[in-house]
């Protein structure tokens, strides 16, 4: 944006913006640079991302245009090349635009968002930005799990989902005479959904803190903004379909939004509360006239959600894409809603891979994240699956529960010697073989899930566990594992659980030419006292700045039943008051 420097200029940026109000009602027209930080085919993968950019180019006024990391990019590039610095659609340079928003799904990708801003030569800290600069703001899941660790970084923090507070905020800025967004900061602030990190100043003792004070006008916790069930706004899927994406060939669509299960270890069955679901007619209709207009082709459909198989209308569509040709993908599949049709519809589209979730490596621990899988259900699935056709599974689960111990590996390496052999006598059966995938990630206690409170387990721990799961089951036929880094995950859980003292890393990070593991060793206090901490009921947690609606004990209690092996009952939106949000 360009401030008038003398009568003339003023005279036609106003001429102009009447000309604009007469169209659409707006006075001030806006222009966002939407950023997703990580790479474009990444970026292109991604529903949040593609959503909001489809939201705010549909406001008036609103100019929206996108930015990610060029092809084959590493965090080891120490600067791009000018053309790789202007937005995609327009090519303007960045500090053209009166905003920037960071579209932010996954903690590791704050690192990315730093070196944007360093690529982009706009100060890391916002006490060191002026009016030169473009408003700084950020959304995404990622954001409405615990916004501080950017909360020096980012002028505006959008907490929630964006569809109907993206377009009130908007409305608000297209409104209204400014010259910089800065001067709006106050009166925004008092929308639902909006945080303004200035506006609150932390308390610290020692290394941790213990308060996070409002000013006299700010509200004393920001509430998470989502959409009703029902609402047509819950429609969402992929809008830009070019070729360079991390998904060939596939166009994606949201099927479930939240989920029922209430799996204690889940962002996505707490953070999107109420679980809602959409009309899956009305997004696929959407979908196939985007797909037209654009002149595209689609021949695999994802279908995303976090308990995909729980939408009533699912079969439905799925004999309406196989009858159309269309391959069908799923992000995972929950066993206890698995049908046999679904699966002949799944080999009837030539899909021959199926990913199950164990999550928990024993029953015990599947009691603990309030899952009901029995060992023996899991190996029926897996030979079930086998003998309708599936060619290769993937199993999935968690390691570094609260209560965990040797005993739960050893009865997860039983379990996986027996579908093993389940799944090599089903094939012999039928004539051929794939592989069974078995992958293993550590817990990461989430900020507004019921294991905030739990510290993560050691890497040395962690990284014990896995050698013997590697010992014990790479010598089995037709076993592939993967493992997810120890190392990785304190990063994240870091990251996930840390205040706004994390600007101290970030800072490291960018000094020290992008190394994690050093800057962590210089971060102040150290990331231990995030990772490895064990809060108390009635601690400060960084993250309470945002009220989710859950009354104030629920997700302790519910912490206290999984320690002691307890059950709580799924989310039935219907019947059940359980957390305070229904």
């Amino acid at each position: 944006m360009t401030v008038p420097i003398n009568a003339f200029d003023y005279m036609m940026e106003t001429a102009i913006q009447e000309q604009l109000s007469e169209i659409s009602g707006a006075i001030r027209p806006v222009s966002v640079l939407l950023v997703y930080p990580s790479t474009s085919d990444v970026a292109l993968a991604n529903l949040g991302f593609q959503r909001v950019y489809s939201l705010l180019n549909a406001i008036d006024g609103v100019t929206c245009d996108r930015f990610s990391l060029p092809p084959g990019w590493d965090p080891a590039t120490p600067m791009l090349k000018p053309d790789q610095l202007r937005s995609h659609d327009l090519a303007r340079p960045p500090l053209d635009f009166d905003l920037i928003a960071f579209s932010i799904s996954f903690e590791p990708d704050y690192l990315n968002t730093v070196m944007i801003l360093d690529y982009f030569g706009i100060p890391l800290d916002r006490r060191e930005r002026g009016p030169q600069y473009p408003l700084i703001t950020a959304g995404g899941s990622a954001l409405f799990i615990n916004p501080e660790p950017l909360a020096d970084i980012l002028d505006l923090c959008f907490i929630g989902e964006g569809e109907g507070m993206a377009e009130r905020f908007f409305h608000h800025l297209t409104h209204t005479r400014w010259n910089d967004p800065r001067e709006m900061l106050r009166d925004l602030a008092q929308q639902p959904g909006i945080y303004v990190p200035q506006f609150y100043e932390p308390v610290y003792e020692n290394e941790r803190q213990t308060q996070l004070r409002p000013e006299a006008f700010a509200p004393e916790r920001v509430v998470r903004h989502y959409v009703p069930e029902g609402s047509p706004e819950l429609c969402t899927h992929s809008e830009l379909h070019e070729e360079a994406t991390a998904f060939k060939d596939m166009a994606l669509m949201e099927v479930t939004r939240g989920c029922i299960w209430a799996c204690r270890f889940c962002t996505a069955g707490f953070i999107y509360r109420p679980p809602r679901e959409p009309d899956l007619t009305q997004t696929y209709d959407s979908l196939s006239r985007v797909l037209k207009e654009q002149g595209k082709e689609a021949s695999t459909i994802g279908l995303v959600g976090p308990s995909v198989t729980d939408h009533p209308q699912l079969l439905g569509l799925a004999r309406r894409l196989v009858a159309e040709g269309k391959k069908l993908s799923f992000s995972s599949l929950r066993m206890e809603t698995l049908t046999e049709e679904l699966v002949e519809l799944i080999l009837q589209s030539g899909q021959k891979t199926v990913t199950v979730a164990v999550d928990a490596p024993s029953e015990r621990m599947r009691d603990v994240i309030n899952k009901s899988a029995s060992d023996d259900f899991i190996i029926d699935k897996c030979r079930f699956l086998t003998e309708k056709g599936i060619l290769h599974l993937k199993i999935y689960s968690i390691i570094g529960l609260p209560t965990e111990t040797e005993d739960d590996i050893d009865q997860f390496i039983h379990l996986v010697e027996n579908i093993q052999k389940v799944y090599v006598e089903a094939c012999r059966k039928r004539g051929n073989i794939g592989s069974v995938t078995i992958s293993l990630s550590p817990l990461i206690p989430k900020p507004g899930t019921p294991f905030q409170w739990h510290p993560m387990e050691s890497v040395a721990i962690l990284k014990k566990r896995f050698m013997k799961v590697r010992k014990a089951l790479s010598r089995l036929p037709n076993i592939e594992l993967g493992f997810g880094s120890p190392n990785e995950a304190y990063l994240q859980t870091y990251l996930s659980r840390g205040d706004r003292r994390v600007l101290s890393f970030f800072k490291e990070y960018l000094a020290n030419g992008h190394d994690d593991k050093a800057a962590l060793q210089k971060a102040e206090p150290h990331p231990d006292h995030a990772v490895y901490r064990q809060f108390e009921k009635d601690d400060h947690l960084p993250w309470n700045i945002v009220d989710h609606g859950y009354f104030p004990k629920f997700l302790w209690q519910d912490y206290q039943r999984a320690l002691r092996h307890k059950h709580t009952p799924v989310c039935d939106t219907a019947t059940c008051k359980i957390c305070g949000i229904c």
